[in-house]
């Protein structure tokens, strides 16, 4: 069954972040800050995801809507954010845009370190730092246009073409 609207996840993905932080002191374990990084890159990773289904449109109706919807949601692909965002600092797009870009790299090698370098160390304050950065470069990401959005995240998941600049 189709839902009367898809959810935004990258929304839910960043209160759990919050909520992992903001844990109380007494009841926060290193695996609540490696969780909130990997949730912070998570939030960021489904707003490209959000942004490449922007054209959809919400109507849920439509016949092929849930298999167009589910297929272009999973174009993004993991391996290759970090390459196809790096060049987007020398775009034409806004610096909100690049930001978020720039903020993704940032985060994607946070979340490797956090999901699979059982040596790795993660500060409270640090993690929070990001999140503070996270939140603020998604709001500025928000802000763009729609157009905008979805441009750069296209950028992002194209596969097997020569980079080009946005």
């Amino acid at each position: 069954m189709t839902p009367a609207k898809p959810q935004q996840l990258s929304r839910q993905l960043l209160l759990s972040a919050r909520n992992r932080i903001n844990t109380p002191a007494e009841h926060k374990t290193p695996a609540d800050l490696r969780r909130a990084v990997s949730d912070m890159y998570y939030a960021m990773f489904h707003r490209v995801c959000e942004a490449v289904v922007l054209p959809l449109g919400t109507d849920t109706s439509g016949i092929g809507f849930a298999d167009a919807f589910s297929t272009l949601y999973r174009l993004p692909d993991h391996a290759s954010v970090e390459n196809r965002c790096k060049p987007v600092g020398s775009s034409t797009f806004s610096s909100a845009i690049k930001d978020f870009a720039a903020q993704l790299v940032v985060m994607k090698n946070k979340r490797q370190a956090a999901d699979y370098d059982p040596w790795a160390k993660f500060d409270i304050s640090a993690v929070q730092n990001d999140l503070t950065i996270v939140e603020k470069v998604m709001s500025g990401f928000d802000a763009t246009a729609p157009d905008d959005q979805t441009r750069f995240a296209f950028l992002i998941v194209r596969r097997g073409r020569p980079e080009q600049k946005g």
